[in-house]
């Protein structure tokens, strides 16, 4: 059956939570549907003829990004934002294979676990860089850093921000896999 038609028999909403991490997102969610429920039934008394509202789990919230993914490369780094020197040195290493904030989707580790979406299928991307340690599903992927992988996309794992920046052997493992990943001589 379709979204649709289940509507019709399960008048209450149904959660699925794939992880324990997801909670406490799924209460905050619940508190504020059952606030949106409240106004919605209201509403739905004024005009009996008016269809129930579709879940919000239905239609994920799509992942925050920074960027204008015009080469649908995906770029996650590790914690909520980054600092202005972090920011500084992420789009540095950027310029040096000839990309910049219009070339990518840039997400904080932040963004992807407030999101009930999964980023591959919601973005598509060709490839992916993530940077430090994420606590999301995504790490599943990881084989070791710096190591180019092929499925389900091109992508690499790389030591977190601030550790490259500081340390150059870390920075010379970085621009060595940037340099065939992004094919720059």
């Amino acid at each position: 059956m379709k979204l649709h038609e289940l509507r019709l028999f399960i008048t209450e909403d149904i959660f699925v939570l794939k992880e324990e991490e997801r909670e406490k997102l799924a209460a905050a969610q619940l508190a504020s549907r059952l606030e949106l429920d409240e106004t919605t039934d209201t509403h739905l008394l004024e005009e009996p003829e008016a269809t129930p509202p579709v879940p919000e789990n239905s239609d994920p919230e799509p992942i925050p990004f920074e960027g204008d993914f015009q080469k649908s490369i995906l770029v996650v780094y590790q914690g909520e934002e980054l600092s202005a020197g972090n920011r500084e040195f992420l789009f540095k290493i950027f310029r040096a294979v000839n990309l910049s904030l219009k070339d990518l989707a840039l997400v904080s580790e932040k963004s992807l676990k407030e999101s009930n979406e999964n980023p591959l299928s919601q973005l598509n991307p060709v490839k992916m860089v993530l940077f430090g340690t994420l606590h999301h599903p995504l790490m599943k992927l990881k084989k070791e850093n710096y190591r180019i992988m092929q499925e389900p996309l091109e992508y690499f794992f790389a030591d977190e921000l601030e550790e490259l920046e500081k340390n150059v052997a870390l920075k010379r493992k970085l621009w060595d896999t940037l340099q065939v990943f992004f094919n720059v001589k």
